[in-house]
């Protein structure tokens, strides 16, 4: 988010500001298809987008403002994702409303979930560190003392967060608010076992074993979440994913830079044994000085290495590093302060809230004083151009990946591909570079057009080959699934919807296209809008109807055919525009009116679009991989530079390029 002081106004390029006080948010104005008004707030635009839903600054008659989240349309197949997402709000009205944003209500609009809760005025922990630095002295002193306060609340309502992380916590203007309860659960060790949820640079050693999740491991997260706070940097590293985690499991991380008594209290909250660390009311009464003569705050110390100590330098300035620059590439964000940005006054407004906070902490550790024995047994900070892990895929150098796709399983990202000459599908998480499923019989002819869905809430491939037959496959099941005879010969498929379930459309050589429910696996569509083969495919979301690629344009706009020559590919930004590409170009167009948006040369490997942290993108591969925002037309950044790009795929907020036959993975979002 970009903050900024003005007053309330309506910019003459459409971008609405709504000001309180004069701290104002930038909001992205609402696209075609997004709600107006939910429960009755008027939507006024877009606060940020995250990987379960998109947040609407919302204001109701009277002119209270809230935000309000929706569940993304993508995800309203999958029921455990809606059952975590409407969870949310009935875990975070548990917690006393002064440690986090009070939930208003939640429902169903259009039958998509939302949430209503309490719209905070301020920037997260993480951007206020990234834009003004480390924080200090009593400043620091009060976020330890109100953040901890907010977990003892927590705790005490018998959750674990799981998530802790500096950009779940918001600096509103009365203290520190501990926000997104999505992954939070019961203190039940039958709901907290099982599956590794968090953010990698801030979770538990415990969670990153796999093991249950409990109040300790929040202990671990809100000392790490600290750490960054009084050093302007993650204290087990940025680079990749599996070096992060290594260092949580095994490093000591550099505490010099923190001053004392916060130091030695961090200290033994890190402990990488759970029973080691204190309780947060523990450490609450510890910062406060009542420390009880037991407290653990200096739990023995693992031997091994040590994080890497890095320069808090790097992290701030106009254009700031980010993590993972390997092989010379340089990720970089350019949504710095805008002109006018004076996050001193933040942080003044946040500082003068600090009497508050301390007597809050002091009410609430009087009662831990009184009543001792509270309950204590009860993924990923992103940015543009983060490289998730290392390289993986084909064992051969050399290696012609033919079809790749991208989505999430379990809450992983996961990446399906198809070798050019194989018969075998295999399905990566490209977070660790490590292989998760492999249907080693695909059929009997190669793979040539492939994608990811989820179908029943698990995620599904669903491809075609030389054979024209399209097949399933569910992942983590041992053969595939139904088939349905499409084409007489080799055919293409891309995701579609019917009546909001998910649905594939197949192109084939004759110019037939069908759209086939895969929920009950019956057809629902059938047209030949083309005489010739179908080049490419693509959804619009506003028509309810394919896109069609073909040797003279595009067919299927509202506006009659788009561009000229064949098309090689088309991705559609949801119910937005569309990008169109011939040879090795790349146009944007309006698919109501037709109107040319922007051109790119986005070279001859693949063309994808995604939306993520705000922004649509669109990215081309060739000599390396190129990053534009599509709306405005500047470039973004580059990836893999100095290497050859085979293959290329883009959705989800995440990019897959093959280079000599490996795969690399970067997200190119800003999630949290």
């Amino acid at each position: 988010m970009l903050w900024r002081q003005v007053a309330e106004c309506q910019d003459p390029q459409g971008l609405e500001r709504q000001g309180r006080g004069g701290l104002v948010v930038e909001l992205r104005p609402l696209r075609s298809g997004e709600p107006r008004e939910v429960a009755g707030y008027r939507l006024l635009g877009e606060l940020g987008d995250g990987g379960q839903g998109s947040v609407f600054l919302g204001r109701d008659a009277d002119g209270r403002h809230a935000a309000v989240k929706v569940l993304h349309p993508r995800l309203l197949s999958d029921e455990r994702a809606t059952r975590r997402f409407l969870r949310e709000s009935a875990t975070a009205a548990k917690v006393a409303g002064f440690c986090t944003a009070t939930v208003y209500g939640s429902g169903l609009t259009e039958g998509r979930p939302y949430i209503v809760s309490e719209f905070i005025d301020g920037p997260s922990l993480h951007d206020l560190v990234i834009d003004a630095g480390p924080l200090t002295g009593g400043e620091l002193d009060r976020l330890a003392v109100g953040t901890i306060t907010a977990l003892t609340a927590i705790h005490g309502a018998g959750i674990v967060h799981r998530d802790f992380k500096p950009s779940n916590v918001l600096m509103g203007l009365d203290g520190p608010r501990v926000i997104d309860f999505g992954i939070a659960k019961d203190m039940d060790v039958s709901t907290t076992a099982s599956s590794v949820v968090g953010t990698p640079g801030f979770m538990s050693p415990e969670q990153i074993s796999g093991e249950t999740a409990t109040a300790a491991s929040d202990v671990f997260s809100w000392a790490a979440t600290m750490g960054f706070a009084a050093t302007g940097q993650p204290l087990f590293g940025r680079d990749s994913i599996p070096a992060v985690m290594n260092r949580i499991l095994h490093a000591e991380p550099d505490l010099r830079e923190v001053p004392e008594p916060l130091r030695s209290v961090l200290r033994g909250c890190l402990a990488k044994e759970a029973g080691a660390r204190p309780s947060a009311d523990d450490v609450l009464m510890r910062l406060l000085g009542r420390t009880a003569p037991d407290l653990r705050a200096h739990a023995p110390r693992r031997t091994g290495s040590r994080a890497p100590r890095r320069d808090a330098r790097e992290e701030r300035g106009g254009v700031r590093r980010e993590r993972g620059e390997r092989r010379g590439v340089r990720a970089v964000r350019s949504d710095g302060p805008v002109a006018g940005h004076d996050v001193r006054a933040v942080r003044r407004r946040w500082a003068a809230a600090g009497v508050g906070v301390l007597v809050v902490a002091g009410m609430v550790a009087g009662a831990l004083w009184r009543n001792a024995g509270l309950p204590s047994a009860v993924g990923r900070e992103t940015a543009f151009g983060v490289e998730l892990g290392p390289e993986f895929g084909p064992t051969t150098r050399g290696a012609r990946v033919e079809a790749m796709a991208i989505g999430y399983d379990k809450d992983s990202p996961v990446v399906a591909y198809a070798e050019r000459s194989g018969h075998s599908i295999e399905v990566w998480d490209p977070s660790i570079g490590e292989r998760i499923d492999r249907l080693a019989d695909a059929g009997p002819s190669p793979v040539r057009s492939l994608m990811l869905v989820p179908v029943g809430g698990r995620q599904t491939a669903v491809w075609t080959g030389t054979d024209g037959i399209v097949r399933r496959w569910r992942i983590g099941d041992p053969k595939p699934g139904k088939l349905y005879v499409a084409c007489r010969s080799e055919a293409r498929v891309a995701p579609g919807l019917w009546r909001k379930q998910p649905a594939v459309v197949i192109g084939c050589p004759d110019g037939q296209v069908v759209t086939l429910d895969l929920t009950s696996n019956r057809i629902v569509a059938r047209a030949k809008p083309v005489a010739g083969p179908v080049t490419a495919l693509a959804w619009d979301e506003a028509s309810g109807k394919p896109l069609v690629g073909t040797g003279a344009g595009l067919v299927g706009a509202a506006a009659g055919v788009l561009g000229k020559g064949e098309v090689r590919s088309v991705a559609a930004f949801g119910d937005g525009p569309a990008a169109v590409t011939v040879g090795g170009s790349t146009a944007v167009y309006d698919l109501a009116s037709g109107a040319f948006v922007r051109g790119f040369s986005t070279g001859a490997a693949g063309v994808g679009v995604t939306s993520a942290g705000g922004r649509r993108m669109i990215a081309g591969g060739g000599d390396g991989v190129t990053v534009w925002n599509a709306d405005h037309g500047e470039r973004l950044g580059d990836l893999a530079q100095g290497q050859k790009v085979t293959a290329l795929a883009v959705g989800e907020g995440l990019l897959v390029a093959a280079t000599d036959g490996r795969l690399r993975a970067w997200s190119l979002s800003s999630i949290g």
